[in-house]
């Protein structure tokens, strides 16, 4: 049965429980039916809930989105945290990570999530500034890290490349979910050595 809700303007107990439960279903149910496709009633079915009960925690389906996307970032602070920790060797503690940000980025379920996302980001400029203000936020404080005294302008193009490497290998693994990952990821840290590592050796080509 569906779980009456809290009168409005209350709030609702165990409020970080439901807000889970809440995502967890529209996540499974933007994945069947596609950010579009899926209508409020289908999450609150979904997370056995009724649909008033929901309102109490998300207004509207861009708001679930916000909290997916917040929710992804926390799972990355703790490697955020090490790079901001690490002085002058950022770039070990990058290449030290590798293993986990392939794993993270290869994931299948977040990969078609994300996908679906993105897709939607094309057509609803609410999505889409959800998706660019966590990029921005989350490549500002890598940049911090690794951009003291060089060219700002070609650091941010090296962590771009680095970046739709890492979500591209998400699309990759589901074309081809046999892709072998301990390779993958010898052949990345290739990618990050010649990006962040040597990027003093190379002067930016202007072009």
């Amino acid at each position: 049965m569906f779980e009456p809700g809290p009168e409005r303007g209350t709030t609702p107990a165990g409020g970080e429980d439901k807000r889970r439960q809440i995502i967890e279903a529209a996540e499974r149910c933007f994945i069947a039916s596609g950010f579009h496709g899926a209508r409020m009633a289908q999450i609150a079915k979904e997370a056995r809930m009724s649909p008033g009960h929901i309102y109490h925690y998300f207004d509207s389906k861009e708001q679930i989105i916000a909290e997916m996307v917040r929710a992804h970032v926390e799972q990355k602070q703790c490697m955020l945290e090490r790079f901001e920790q690490a002085g002058d060797r950022v770039v070990d503690k990058m290449v030290e990570s590798l293993e986990e940000s392939v794993d993270s980025s290869t994931d299948p379920f977040w990969s078609a999530l994300f996908l679906e996302m993105a897709s939607e980001a094309t057509r609803n400029p609410k999505i889409a500034e959800i998706l660019r203000s966590t990029d921005r936020e989350m490549k500002s404080r890598v940049t911090a890290c690794l951009g003291e005294g060089v060219n700002q302008e070609d650091l941010d193009m090296r962590l771009e490349v680095f970046v739709a490497l890492l979500q591209g290998l998400g699309v990759r693994n589901i074309v081809n979910p046999n892709l072998d990952k301990k390779r993958v990821v010898r052949l990345v840290r290739d990618v990050v050595e010649i990006l962040f590592r040597r990027r003093e050796a190379r002067a930016p080509s202007g072009g």
